[in-house]
């Protein structure tokens, strides 16, 4: 093992030896490969460093046009009528505080081979990930009376017909499942829709990308992805238990303040580098009625 050196001054074999930027693009860029649900969201950070801690997000009513007839504007009439709609708004706040700390016999042995950085990076993104994915998850599982819900008929159970009256609840809500939208759902669920055959048969669909970056085939365009945020297992059999949801990447937002910081600092105390990654972040859900929670009955 290479020796701690903690002298102050121009040594090389120092503290001062931690490359921070190393860590934390190993950090972030794992990350973002990782997980699903983190990476499906509208990254709004560059918003947050002229902003403080708070995005205020419109959520804009839909809007109703006037008609009239050619003949009722000419010389002399009076002006349009403007509407005045009072848009309601969705505060983002950066409250959410995401840190993995250790501690390394010898940081700068790790640094020297791009395979153990790599290593100890890539577990601590996980770590971290996991949390961070857990966190955007929340903003649109949780059951809400405020999403759009549509209920399967018969508990944990997606059939050919639940899959059809999915795509039915959204046409009814003005909304297209082309329009960049997406399905993510429980394992559970998977295990149905691979059973359904509209949605694996070659006779109906093609160039399914199955397991191909948590990307599952596609309904009606929609990119089908795989959570176990939802849970593992048999899904509980309670009413409105959240199996998954179906939401616009754009209408999800989370913003950094700071994203994956690395820090350190030998410790005498435990013979050591002692290193630390850190990041804030927050999250909201810009129109809650355009989030379609798939539940049970």
């Amino acid at each position: 093992m290479a020796n701690n050196i903690t002298g102050v001054g121009a040594s090389t074999h120092d503290a001062d030896a931690f490359v921070p930027e190393l860590w934390a693009k190993g950090i972030q860029n794992y990350i973002s490969k990782k997980f699903v649900l983190a990476g499906l969201v509208n990254d709004i950070s560059s918003l947050i460093a002229g902003s403080g801690d708070k995005i205020n997000i419109p959520a804009v009513t839909e809007n109703t046009a006037t008609t009239t007839t050619i003949s009722s504007f000419g010389a002399g009439t009076s002006a349009i009528s403007y509407s005045a709609p009072n848009d309601a708004t969705r505060s983002l706040t950066v409250d959410q505080m995401t840190y993995y700390a250790r501690i390394y016999p010898d940081i700068t042995e790790i640094q020297a081979n791009p395979d153990l950085l790599k290593i100890h990076a890539e577990a601590m993104g996980y770590a971290m990930g996991k949390k961070i994915e857990t966190y955007v998850a929340s903003l649109y599982k949780t059951y809400s009376a405020n999403c759009s819900e549509l209920s399967l008929t018969t508990d944990n159970t997606l059939v050919e017909a639940d899959l059809a009256g999915l795509i039915q609840g959204m046409y009814d809500a003005g909304a297209d499942p082309a329009d960049g939208y997406v399905m993510a759902v429980h394992p559970y669920v998977v295990n149905k829709l691979l059973q359904v055959d509209a949605f694996t048969s070659a006779d109906y669909v093609t160039d399914q990308a199955i397991w191909k970056n948590g990307l599952l085939g596609s309904v009606m365009g929609m990119p089908v992805y795989v959570s176990n945020e939802f849970g593992t297992g048999t899904p509980a059999t309670t009413e409105n238990t959240v199996l998954g949801v179906i939401f616009r990447p754009s209408n999800v937002f989370l913003a950094y303040s700071q994203k994956p910081k690395m820090v350190s600092q030998y410790s005498v105390d435990f013979l050591g580098h002692k290193v630390a990654s850190h990041t804030y972040y927050g999250g909201v859900v810009g129109v809650l009625k355009d989030v379609f929670q798939i539940t049970n009955p």
